[in-house]
C-alpha cells in the first residue's frame, strides 16, 4: 500500500494525454526520447552516482565514521565502481554495458519491490538523511525509466542490440 501511495503522483500523469493529445505532439516527444541526449544524461547520472558514492564511502572510512561491516562497505564500493564503468560504457555505446545496465536495472527494481513488500530486509543499509522508503521509490522510478528508454527500438539500434533485451533470454542448452 505504501508503494501505491508513493507512486500516486505517477497516476496523475494522465493529464499528459490531454496536453499532448494530438499525434504530432506525441511524435515530437518520442523523437526527443530517441535522441542521443537521453543516452548521455543516463550515462552521466550513472557516472555521478558511482563517483559520489565511492568518494563518500572512502571519506567516511578515512574519517573513521563508518560503523558498517566490511562486507557492506566492499559491496557498496564495488557497485559504485560498476556504476561508474557502466556510465562510461554507455557513453561509448558499448553493447555489454547496455545489457548489464538493463540487467542491473531489472534486478534493482525487483529487489526494491521485495523490500517494499517486506519480503526481504537489508541490515547493512547506509544511513542518509533521506528515508529509505523515499530512496527506494526514487530508485524504482529511475530504473524503470532506464528500462523504458533503453528498450526503445531506436536506442537498441544505437548499441547494436538486435532483440529486445528486456524479454530476450539466451539459454544455450535450449538451442
Amino acid at each position: 500500500m505504501l508503494l501505491l501511495n508513493l507512486l500516486y503522483p505517477i497516476k496523475q500523469l494522465d493529464y499528459l494525454h490531454n496536453i499532448f493529445g494530438n499525434t504530432k505532439q506525441k511524435q515530437k516527444i518520442f523523437k526527443l526520447m530517441d535522441n542521443k541526449l537521453g543516452i548521455v544524461v543516463f550515462a552521466l547520472i550513472e557516472i555521478l552516482i558511482g563517483l559520489i558514492t565511492f568518494i563518500a564511502v572512502l571519506l567516511s572510512l578515512i574519517q573513521g565514521n563508518s560503523t558498517k561491516p566490511s562486507e557492506v562497505i566492499i559491496f557498496v564500493l564495488t557497485t559504485a565502481v560498476i556504476s561508474t564503468i557502466l556510465g562510461f560504457g554507455i557513453l561509448r555505446y558499448n553493447l555489454t554495458s547496455y545489457r548489464v545496465l538493463l540487467f542491473f536495472s531489472k534486478t534493482i527494481i525487483l529487489s526494491k519491490i521485495l523490500i517494499f513488500a517486506r519480503i526481504i530486509t537489508l541490515n547493512g543499509t547506509l544511513e542518509t538523511i533521506i528515508p529509505s522508503y523515499i530512496k527506494n521509490a526514487i530508485s524504482i522510478i529511475y530504473h524503470s525509466l532506464i528500462i523504458f528508454y533503453f528498450t526503445r527500438k531506436s536506442i537498441r539500434k544505437r548499441f547494436g542490440e538486435r532483440q529486445n533485451a528486456t524479454f530476450h533470454l539466451n539459454i544455450p542448452f535450449l538451442k
